[in-house]
């Protein structure tokens, strides 16, 4: 199991779309912003009861306000990582490319909804079937913008793991 991850308010969204949050029980503590949880609010999808919210320092309010004007980031976005950092958390959470652009520039550690499922399948939380068939609902169910390669790519590699 992985220690505290941040999210981001995509992989909560793209997972409670393919009805798969228990694959966040990877992590031991799951944090997200006040503002991630605003925007659940505003896509009406519920904050995962193992979700703590937390608030940013003033330092951390700073960072976020760079974020958004250097990098054009969301709110969301930029307070999940100024909380990544914060909280030296072991991984943030993100399904946006901008987004993990910015939190490898701080050299964090970064997972997508794809990462998430795979890794939930390694720690045997769901099957190398689940696996796959989540990985195939995220193109078809969910709102999550994802090319058939990188599912070809998720599911070779899931073959390859469990060999």
């Amino acid at each position: 199991m992985v220690n505290e991850a941040v999210s981001d308010t995509g992989p909560i969204i793209h997972l409670t779309e393919i009805n798969l949050l228990k694959a966040f029980n990877i992590f031991s503590k799951l944090t997200i912003p006040y503002e991630v949880e605003k925007e659940l609010q505003r896509y009406k999808v519920a904050v995962p009861s193992n979700v703590k919210i937390k608030k940013l320092t003033d330092g951390s309010k700073d960072k976020v306000k760079i974020l958004t004007n250097q990098y054009d980031l969301n709110l969301g976005e930029a307070a999940a990582i100024s909380l990544t950092l914060q909280k030296k958390a072991d991984y943030f959470l993100t399904d946006d490319l901008d987004a993990r652009q910015v939190a490898k520039e701080y050299n964090l550690k970064v997972h997508g909804s794809i990462g998430i499922i795979m890794r939930a399948f390694r720690n045997k939380i769901i099957s190398k079937d689940q696996a796959i068939e989540k990985i195939k609902e995220l193109k078809v169910k969910s709102s999550l913008f994802i090319t058939q390669d990188l599912i070809n790519e998720a599911i070779e590699a899931i073959n390859k793991f469990s060999k």
